[in-house]
């Protein structure tokens, strides 16, 4: 049984992970980007116990260690305040380091599950179509001209997916606006104590609002990979202030220092050292975040064609589900196919899926 993935992200490349651990070799992943790193990777992962079991279920044990013994240190406490630092809710982070429940870098996560992938994973290749063929498999077509042939078609293309477009013509997303993410290296020491530490948001009356997150790694990665699995390659990343902008009045278009340049416009007012933190960020590392809701669909019918991850459930991040129900679907999907029952993923796929995203809607966070 050949299985061909489309999409390179953290679901796909999971499912990949947990098919060889149970044997399958004969898996394809279809990535459209260059390269892992070949754009930015979007904002760290809160991984919960649903994204964590499916790793430990799909990942060779040192890789799993590999993944916590990067992981981003644990904050001490989440704090809501206004525009001008006053507290308006402050509550402790217990301590300590619990491998069924941490943060990590999305572009570090996504190097792991690379790790021992090399001949299953193909960049730089752009999914346009499928057709099942009469003997029941499925050929994916490629925009470079090539043509593939399996006996099962993942569209794990995220939230924008080409494999869902053509097999769900009718399936919607809520639009719900969007935020500027960016980075600001660390050390920080201007930082005000309110904002290291700390998860943090604040909210200013017109409904701008702002986040910022101290991230600091558990161990240096040179350290973690030399210890766990020195066959991984993993691109360091030092300590960082990562920060989210939410104008009031939605994101523009534009490159990263457009969008550094519009956020400190939409804060101007705030606190100087507040907005510090964006003036001194990389603007090659600031990008838009587009906050879109999928909307339930009915199950397909489809033998040879199944959908996993943002492809099929995108949601709000405003319970930091996403990445942990994507993973658990990795982990239901490699179950179904070694187990022969693919309906039945679907069918549970589409409970849990679509119950996280309405959740995540009605998270009192989201909606400011």
């Amino acid at each position: 049984m050949r299985i061909l993935i489309i999409g390179g992200g953290i679901g796909g490349l999971c499912l990949a992970q947990g098919l060889k651990k149970q044997g399958v070799e004969d898996v394809a992943v279809f990535e459209r980007d260059e390269s892992a790193a070949f754009r930015g990777q979007g904002y760290r992962i809160s991984l919960k116990e649903d994204g964590t079991r499916a790793l430990r279920a799909c990942l060779p044990q040192e890789l799993f260690e590999l993944t916590a013994a990067t992981a981003i240190k644990t904050v001490s406490r989440m704090l809501f305040m206004d525009d001008r630092l006053r507290p308006k809710f402050d509550k402790p982070v217990p301590g300590g380091f619990d491998d069924t429940a941490f943060g990590v870098n999305r572009l570090t996560l996504r190097e792991i599950l690379l790790t021992g992938l090399d001949d299953m994973v193909g960049f730089g290749r752009v999914f346009e179509s499928y057709a099942v063929r009469p003997d029941g498999r499925v050929e994916a077509r490629f925009a470079d001209g090539g043509v593939e042939v399996g006996d099962l078609l993942v569209g794990a293309d995220g939230t924008n997916s080409a494999v869902r477009r053509q097999l769900l013509p009718d399936a919607a997303l809520d639009d719900l606006g969007g935020f500027i993410y960016g980075r600001t290296p660390m050390p920080a020491p201007w930082l005000p104590a309110e904002l290291d530490d700390t998860f943090n948001r604040m909210t200013a009356p017109d409904g701008t609002a702002m986040s910022v997150v101290t991230c600091r790694a558990r161990e240096p990665y040179e350290q973690a990979v030399a210890r766990l699995a020195p066959h991984a390659r993993l691109t360091p990343v030092p300590d960082y202030l990562a920060w989210m902008v939410t104008p009031a009045g939605g994101v523009p278009s534009g490159d990263g220092e457009t969008l550094r340049a519009h956020a400190l416009n939409v804060l101007e007012g705030w606190p100087a050292t507040v907005r510090r933190v964006v003036a001194e960020a990389d603007a090659a590392a600031t990008f838009p975040v587009r906050l879109r809701s999928a909307l339930p669909v009915d199950p397909w019918h489809e033998p040879a064609v199944t959908l996993m991850g943002d492809a099929i459930h995108t949601m709000s991040p405003g319970r930091g589900e996403g990445a942990n129900v994507t993973l658990r679907d990795a982990r239901e999907l490699r179950d179904a196919i070694t187990g022969g029952d693919k309906a039945y993923y679907e069918y549970e796929m589409l409970q849990y899926g679509f119950a996280a995203v309405k959740a995540s809607r009605e998270q009192p966070f989201m909606r400011r």
